[in-house]
């Protein structure tokens, strides 16, 4: 069953009323100008009509069917191409760029661009089909349907618009990929037509082929680039005979890695952006995390924003010492995610005992920044990772160099640092092994070993 006339009709009303609401929106876009946003209506008019895209778009809604119907009778031949076989719409390709306007505009405003891609490629190689076969047709109408072995078969069997439709539509994917066998043109016109039709379908294929390629190939950028660096590690250690046990574990740190991270270098990802923007972004990522250490409560806003910019991520395997007892305190800690045990020794049964399991959210080290009375401070404790953690620190220099910005707050630092050294003296002689009574040295042992034990047990899970 042929497409009757006026459903023809309708769809030409329909898109012509797309093209007019087009218009309509066009005329109320905003645009800049010196870098500033210009939404004043009467200047938005003008500069919407003065450009190019303004004549196209009324190009494309012109009436030119309605005007070739009017047209002589003795002009009968362009007549009945133009109004037959559609001629007269070809004034709509006006606004053939409008597509990829739209996909630039998503493809900038995406958070997942390379689908945006594969979704325009896809798009493209259908319309560039579409075309085809409809010229197809044509040719095969000119011609005479079913005249040749090469042209549209005029099938009664099985007639009606969408029937026909896809068997252009079969033999232009066939022809443009060519990996169809299709029947062998017989006249000029056809030889000239599958030609074409061959040198179009070498060009779209290897535009598409070769960008659906480079879409897959940034899918993965990020995924290859820390493969190819692992590889590296992996080969380095098999060269050095590291032990199996020592290599077994750099693999799972760097899997633990990917899945938590995607392996980012945030300081070289955000290179290219400016100072403020990147301060924004260090601030939504990290500004409330560094908000929870007690001595940076008090501190001045802009001071915790340069602070957010020098904070760097790093992941624990499980069973890492971030710290040892005694060693030069450097850096402070905040805890992102997992959970780490600090350690003191007992001087009576010369172990090591859990005296405490920090969380995300919790921090140490952070009196190491400081050297209070021109002293070096030394770590009072072991800080070990339970399972694998990620923690987020903060480099004396670092600091040092945004106390210059702001002197001011250097004391207030020292307020706070002076206060956590007096509560961390309290709260250490309360602890003290060495005040315990004889009675209480049994079940300070089997508390000591019950913490191993479940380090152990941790351990074990993981390493599994």
């Amino acid at each position: 069953m042929e497409v009757p006339a006026y459903c023809i009709f309708l769809v030409d009303t329909l898109f012509d009323l797309i093209y007019l609401s087009d218009i309509g929106i066009q005329l109320h876009t905003t645009y800049l100008e010196d870098g500033i946003q210009v939404c004043d209506p009467p200047k938005l008019r003008k500069h919407y009509t003065s450009q190019s895209q303004f004549f196209k778009d009324i190009l494309a809604i012109f009436p030119t069917e309605t005007l070739c119907w009017i047209l002589p009778e003795f002009l009968c031949t362009p007549k009945h191409v133009l109004c037959t076989y559609g001629g007269a719409r070809l004034t709509r390709l006006a606004k053939v760029g409008a597509p990829y306007k739209f996909y630039d505009f998503l493809d900038s405003r995406t958070s997942n661009p390379n689908r945006i891609r594969a979704i325009r490629l896809i798009l493209s190689l259908v319309t560039a089909m579409h075309w085809i076969g409809c010229l197809y047709y044509i040719v095969s109408e000119y011609e005479g349907l079913g005249s040749t072995r090469w042209v549209y078969k005029d099938d009664r069997e099985k007639p009606g618009f969408l029937r026909k439709y896809i068997v252009c539509f079969y033999w232009s994917a066939m022809t443009l990929t060519t990996i169809g066998n299709t029947s062998t043109p017989e006249t000029d016109l056809e030889y000239v037509f599958t030609g074409l039709t061959f040198l179009v379908g070498v060009f779209v294929f290897a535009t598409v082929v070769g960008n659906v390629g480079d879409v897959i190939s940034n899918m993965n950028a990020t995924r290859q680039e820390f493969q190819a660096k692992m590889d590296q590690v992996k080969v380095y250690l098999t060269h050095r005979k590291v032990p199996a046990y020592l290599q077994l574990k750099v693999k799972k740190w760097a899997e633990y890695s990917w899945a938590r991270t995607q392996a980012v270098d945030e300081s070289r990802l955000l290179n290219m952006l400016p100072q403020s923007l990147r301060a924004e972004i260090a601030i939504h990522v990290h500004l409330d995390t560094l908000k929870k250490v007690q001595i940076f409560e008090h501190c001045e806003n802009g001071f915790l924003c340069e602070l957010v910019l020098k904070l760097r991520s790093q992941i624990y395997s499980p069973g890492d010492y971030i710290c040892r007892a005694g060693e030069a305190g450097r850096e402070m800690y905040i805890i992102n995610h997992g959970k780490v045990e600090v350690l003191v020794g007992c001087s009576v049964t010369e172990e090591a005992v859990v005296i405490a399991v920090l969380s995300a959210g919790n921090y140490f080290g952070e009196i190491s920044l400081l050297r209070l009375d021109g002293k070096q401070s030394r770590r009072t404790a072991d800080i070990r990772s339970v399972g694998y953690s990620e923690l987020l620190c903060l480099s004396r220099k670092d600091l040092m160099g945004a106390l210059v910005e702001y002197p001011e707050m250097k004391a207030v630092l020292e307020v706070h640092a002076r206060e956590r050294v007096k509560s961390n003296y309290q709260a250490k002689r309360t602890f003290s092994v060495d005040t315990m009574e004889s009675g209480d040295m049994d079940s300070f042992r089997h508390y000591a070993r019950e913490g191993e034990k479940k380090r152990v047990m941790t351990l074990k899970r993981f390493e599994g």
